[in-house]
């Protein structure tokens, strides 16, 4: 039974809103996107959007880009900061302008889709995805103003989630290959998808490997094959690396750390490993179950969760990642029942990921409301019927 409070307590909160003004989550969105447009300015996006541009032109120039002797720098493969290449001929200011256009473009279209997706193209999914979006401001405000590629990564994980609810196997692959274009992280989603979804297979394999070899197209072989094995060297120092050495990471290394335990950064990697099978598990799990809809959610949060608690290099600002899933499955449960406190619970979460006390605080507090939200995911996937149960409509199986 679900935590309740009084429907009349909570009307005037996210019910209330959608029905009489249902207006009010895209009016908070479209004054965010246009307040950081007006704002453009190398104070406001600082060193991050000017950080691309440096290693970009080094790409583009053929030095050295990864350091595998530094935790720090760029951590981006080739086929990221090639995307960034064109945007170094205009200048840093109407770069960061121009690109944050597109991703918050980008974005939007993502919750469009997967908010008709997900509620079955009621009448008010669109209302709903500018809720989801207004939610969603604080988790990213820092991706926003600082104009990062986590920002179109996501959206096209959210596009391939809503592809796959729908059963279009071929658009969601093209999707994640694309977030995988942007920035290497939407392997995780790639990887559960590929194992999962037979359908995908190929596109996503083709998708991998043109992502990768893109670069081979506009710069020399043996420059490239160089980079690529210093990026090898510097991703396994990153993985196997000591709690602590990277000042910003939060994962559950960094929690561990807090309470007194330092882990061997061998001992680390392999948990990482032996998590991204249970989450594969876990996926396997709700597969079974028949439900598109259902299968798909568990998807884009189980990665999102993945990324923000084992990924070696999550910063304690970057929750972006799996926020939007958060949201979609509280407010599956509010917009149920608007007394249900879990639901209520998940978007004060999603709040607390996007607030930055300081590094030390946030690298604690951060990866153990993850990890709660991850066991209590887990438990409804363990028994799936339970996680089925949150959706709107129950779904025809997935393809295999």
């Amino acid at each position: 039974m679900p935590f309740r409070l009084s429907q009349q307590r909570l009307d005037v909160t996210l019910l209330g809103l959608l029905g009489k003004f249902p207006w009010f989550g895209w009016a908070i969105w479209i004054v965010i996107v246009v307040a950081v447009l007006l704002r453009t300015h190398p104070r406001r996006y600082g060193a991050a959007f000017a950080y691309y541009f440096d290693f970009a032109n080094k790409l583009w120039t053929e030095q050295p880009v990864y350091n595998p002797s530094t935790l720090g720098d760029v951590s981006y493969w080739p086929t990221s900061l090639l995307l960034i290449v064109p945007l170094t001929k205009i200048g840093e200011t109407p770069a960061a302008a121009v690109s944050f256009a597109i991703f918050a473009a980008l974005l939007t279209w993502g919750a469009i889709a997967f908010t008709r997706a997900l509620f079955d193209d009621r009448r008010d999914a669109f209302w709903i995805a500018g809720l989801l979006l207004a939610v969603n401001v604080w988790p990213g405000w820092y991706h926003f103003k600082h104009v990062q590629l986590q920002i179109p990564m996501v959206a096209g994980m959210m596009l391939a989630t809503a592809a796959m609810m729908r059963e279009r196997y071929k658009p969601a692959a093209l999707w994640l290959s694309m977030a995988l274009i942007v920035k290497p992280l939407a392997l995780v989603m790639i990887l559960l998808a590929g194992a999962l979804v037979p359908r995908m297979r190929l596109v996503l394999i083709a998708g991998i490997v043109v992502a990768a070899a893109l670069p081979f197209a506009f710069l020399h072989w043996d420059y490239l094959i160089g980079q690529y094995q210093a990026l090898g060297m510097k991703l396994w120092a990153v993985s196997t690396a000591t709690p602590g050495e990277w000042i910003y990471q939060a994962d559950f290394t960094t929690l561990l750390r807090g309470l007194g335990i330092t882990l061997p950064g061998k001992l680390t990697f392999a948990i990482r490993l032996a998590a991204a099978l249970g989450t594969l598990w876990l996926a396997w799990r709700v597969k079974n179950t028949g439900n598109r809809k259902a299968f798909a959610l568990a998807l884009l949060l189980l990665s999102g969760l993945y990324i923000t608690l084992f990924g070696p290099r999550n910063e304690n600002v970057s929750y972006l990642a799996v926020t939007p899933a958060i949201s979609a499955v509280a407010f599956l449960m509010v917009l149920r029942n608007s007394a249900d406190l879990r639901g209520w619970a998940l978007i004060v979460a999603c709040q607390l990921l996007g607030y930055v006390v300081s590094v030390p605080v946030d690298v604690m507090t951060k990866p153990a409301i993850i990890i709660v939200i991850y066991v209590w995911m887990a438990a409804l996937m363990i028994q799936p019927r339970r996680w089925c149960a949150l959706m709107p409509a129950a779904s025809p199986p997935p393809a295999s």
